[in-house]
């Protein structure tokens, strides 16, 4: 019901109404009780997760935090963890509210009506969302549900990669805390990392090799070497999607150059011909990621702008929306290779790993997502942080406060991810 806005985005763009609004919650426990049964059936069903796993302490966990304001900041590595997180609350019987992008409510009228009353409320991207901004603040400080929200922005697509938490959750945590002190001086908001964790239960070696095959086919010519073992295919694949994309964006790699060196010049080429187009200048210490972040911000920001007054003022702004929306396609193809690099698959050589790349491959050949299956899908919880412990440092430094506590539920799901890799994973024969 949530997932990934992607294809929408690319194909539908050009064509929202005018002008956008807000959605806001609307509590309906009927709605709630039967999203939570529609999601079990989709994690089953869609995303060919068997089992959702967790462990009885985590759960205890959880259960001790009922009834307290929470924030539940969760792993987005695949952009289907909604569902997983709803079909968690339906085992722990609680209905929490839930932050979502504006185009998700818009794509299907009839999804957005189901997520408004399962507890969803909208954020447009790239703004300052007063609207959404308020009802965030007003949700953490009443505390009467859990708040979901995905800290990380976007989604990789990478299970064991988390990139870096957005501060701005964060900032609005401490907002809705400080809200809550207003009429309950001793009030506490507690955030809850979580870590989602995908694990395949079968052998999956002719998944491998159907997959493998099919993108030989169409990123090599018929005469091309396809012997090997499947991490040679895995390289010789990346380079021949790599080589196209150099060429389309005119990029050179010296002789010689590393996969990962090929990569990177790739990214930073295209990312600096968006931020060109757009007009945004990065700081100098701006991470790649921040970057990319701020490229979409902007594209969201015009395509979902407020509609012009004059006629001739909107047709202008029209157009402006359409080339804009011109540059989702490569952004969503840079965010899909950011995590990607040499040695994803070399470093721990895991089938689930191996198969994230073939996912993302997959995703940039076909434009579409090949699910795989059976799996499991594991739950870790991690230690909640209560913002009341931080409240005197918040008052005197906020920013490297709220710097200091996303970095450490970052650093927290990210530890969880890699040790239930490390611990869980199937090596790749």
């Amino acid at each position: 019901m949530f997932e990934s806005a992607r294809i929408w985005v690319e194909s539908d763009a050009r064509n929202r109404p005018r002008p956008h609004t807000f959605y806001p919650p609307k509590d309906n426990r009927l709605v709630c009780w039967l999203s939570k049964q529609i999601a079990a059936r989709s994690v089953r069903d869609k995303l060919k997760v068997v089992d959702v796993s967790i462990s009885d302490d985590d759960l205890a966990r959880l259960r001790d935090l009922r009834g307290q304001r929470c924030l539940v900041m969760p792993s987005h590595s695949g952009g289907f963890e909604p569902y997983v997180i709803m079909d968690l609350t339906r085992k722990l019987d609680v209905n929490c509210y839930y932050l979502a992008a504006i185009e998700a409510f818009e794509r299907n009228p009839l999804i957005g009506w189901f997520m408004q009353r399962s507890g969803a409320y909208s954020i447009i991207r790239g703004t300052a969302d007063r609207l959404s901004f308020q009802t965030t603040r007003k949700v953490l400080a009443e505390g009467r549900r859990w708040l979901v929200v995905f800290p990380e922005g976007q989604t990789v697509w990478q299970n064991d990669t988390v990139i870096p938490f957005q501060e701005g959750v964060t900032q609005l945590a401490f907002k809705g805390y400080e809200d809550a002190t207003k009429a309950d001086p001793d009030a506490s908001l507690v955030c809850v990392p979580i870590a989602i964790k995908y694990l395949y239960i079968e052998n999956m070696d002719e998944e491998i090799d159907a997959s493998l095959t099919r993108l030989e086919e169409q990123l090599l010519a018929q005469d091309a070497d396809v012997s090997g073992p499947p991490v040679k295919r895995l390289r010789r694949l990346s380079d021949a999607v790599l080589t196209a994309n150099e060429k389309k964006h005119g990029v050179t790699p010296d002789s010689g150059s590393s996969l990962d060196t090929r990569i990177q010049c790739m990214k930073e080429t295209i990312v600096r011909d968006i931020e060109n187009q757009l007009e945004i200048t990065p700081r100098a210490d701006q991470e790649l990621i921040d970057r990319i972040r701020g490229c979409f911000n902007a594209v969201d920001a015009i395509v979902n702008g407020p509609a012009e007054s004059l006629p001739y003022e909107e047709k202008l702004m029209q157009e402006r929306r359409n080339a804009a929306s011109d540059l989702y396609e490569d952004l969503w193809r840079i965010l899909q290779f950011v995590a990607i690099y040499e040695g994803y698959v070399r470093e721990l050589s895991t089938v689930e790993r191996f198969m994230d790349v073939l996912c993302i491959l997959e995703m940039e050949v076909f434009g579409k997502r090949h699910m795989w299956g059976p799996r499991r899908a594991v739950i870790k919880v991690g230690t909640p942080i209560d913002l009341r412990d931080h409240a005197d440092t918040y008052r005197d430094a906020k920013r490297a406060t709220v710097h200091k506590i996303s970095l450490g539920l970052e650093t927290q799901v990210s530890d969880m991810l890699q040790a239930l890799a490390r611990a869980h994973s199937t090596a790749l024969q």
